[in-house]
């Protein structure tokens, strides 16, 4: 008698006669697919400017707001609707919602191709951010797969592959559609998403819907706005620097021919360090307590932020730069990982809209101080807002306190 193959019944139904208890083995699956979904978002996003000025029909100025508007719409997007995607979790099977919300991006991404208007571009990439929220399931699914001892590990894992997915997409970015062409290299990125949508549909469990397990210890509202602030300050720190970059290699003496190698560089190099750093420093947590880490690793990158006004050279400037990266980075997920054990869905989104908002104000803040200010101010600034949000996490109470 014929038999279908194993995979098609697994790709239709998705395992649901597998243990609904994920392991160890899924957090890293999945971990796997957000490092895919993050590698062909900047995959895409580093080559899309030269598309909208080969495309558009106005002039600079016009093209330029075009630019700003389409690049920008999808942070905010993300922004407002993670803590949607996290509601439904209490009422749709987590990997359900994770895989729809990759299979719809796989279908954008090839809208891309599709067309030259930039309005539609605008809406293409404001329906990505809608559903960019997806990384909040991908932070359901490591809570549902961890236990106490190591959910700060693999959160800092999943933070670490996304991190890796951001350094590099751009690089493969650029690459493919100087060898390739745009169309055929927005084809490419949907089809490595679609990778990641047949890893987590044919490897994953099932998982039914959320229902949180109570946590060790009850996070309290002054707790959690203190942990939004730290994660969202220490996004700040990891993202301001791409947008300023040509003015302070300028100012280094890097002449303008290697300027762009340089700085290729110089983000490579840093976003490696905040992807080892992710897991690196969030181990440590298990070792010295999350918050004693969380304070230590961000007062110290905090330190060497404000030291990057300092360098006359390009070496040591990236040395400090890496270092600030790499312990910065490690703070966020422990404060995820904090937040997420044994909470509702609508929460892990809603502290998931700190990295979107960090995303989104980085770059602003850093022009509008390299505009009207000087570089020493906006290194003390990110410094100062980091070490503030650093004193509320640290003196604001745990546990919610019971009336007698």
């Amino acid at each position: 008698m014929w038999h279908l193959p194993d995979w098609i019944p697994a790709l239709l139904l998705g395992h649901p006669d597998r243990s609904a208890a994920l392991s160890h083995r899924d957090a890293r699956l999945v971990a796997y697919a957000q490092f895919v979904a993050a590698f062909s978002w900047n995959y895409v996003y580093v080559f899309l400017p030269f598309y909208i000025l080969r495309i558009s029909p106005h002039d600079r100025e016009t093209t330029l707001l075009w630019i700003g508007l389409i690049l920008g719409v999808t942070g905010a997007a993300s922004t407002l609707f993670a803590p949607l995607w996290g509601a439904m979790a209490s009422r749709v099977s987590p990997k359900l919602l994770y895989e729809v919300g990759i299979l719809i991006q796989v279908g954008l991404f090839a809208c891309f191709a599709l067309t030259t208007s930039l309005p539609v571009l605008f809406l293409l990439r404001m329906a990505i951010g809608m559903v960019g929220g997806t990384s909040t399931m991908g932070l359901i699914l490591i809570s549902a797969a961890s236990d106490h001892e190591r959910i700060t590990s693999n959160v800092g894992f999943f933070q670490s592959a996304m991190t890796l997915g951001q350094i590099t997409g751009p690089v493969v970015g650029a690459f493919s559609a100087d060898l390739f062409g745009f169309t055929p290299t927005f084809l490419l990125g949907s089809g490595v998403l679609l990778l990641a949508f047949f890893a987590v549909r044919l490897r994953v469990p099932w998982v039914d819907r959320l229902i949180p397990r109570p946590p060790e210890v009850q996070i309290t509202r002054r707790r959690f706005v203190a942990g939004w602030l730290v994660c969202f300050t220490a996004t700040l720190q990891i993202v301001f620097l791409p947008s300023v970059l040509p003015e302070i290699l300028r100012e280094l003496g890097v002449a303008d021919a290697s300027a762009v190698r340089v700085a290729g560089g110089i983000v490579f190099a840093y976003g490696l360090a905040a992807a080892v750093g992710a897991v690196l420093v969030s181990r440590g947590a298990g070792r010295f307590g999350r918050r004693r880490t969380v304070l230590i690793a961000g007062g110290l990158a905090s330190l060497f932020q404000v030291a990057l006004w300092l360098p006359g050279s390009v070496g040591l400037f990236t040395a400090l730069r890496i270092l600030q990266c790499g312990l910065i980075a490690g703070v966020i997920p422990i404060v995820f990982a904090q937040v997420a054990e044994g909470a509702p869905g609508a929460r892990i989104g809603l502290i998931n809209t700190s990295r979107f908002s960090g995303n989104a104000a980085g770059p602003l803040l850093a022009t509008l101080f390299f505009a009207h200010s000087s570089p020493l101010l906006l290194y003390g600034t990110l410094a100062a807002l980091t070490l503030l949000s650093l004193a509320a996490f640290y003196r604001t109470p745990l546990t919610r306190v019971r009336p007698a």
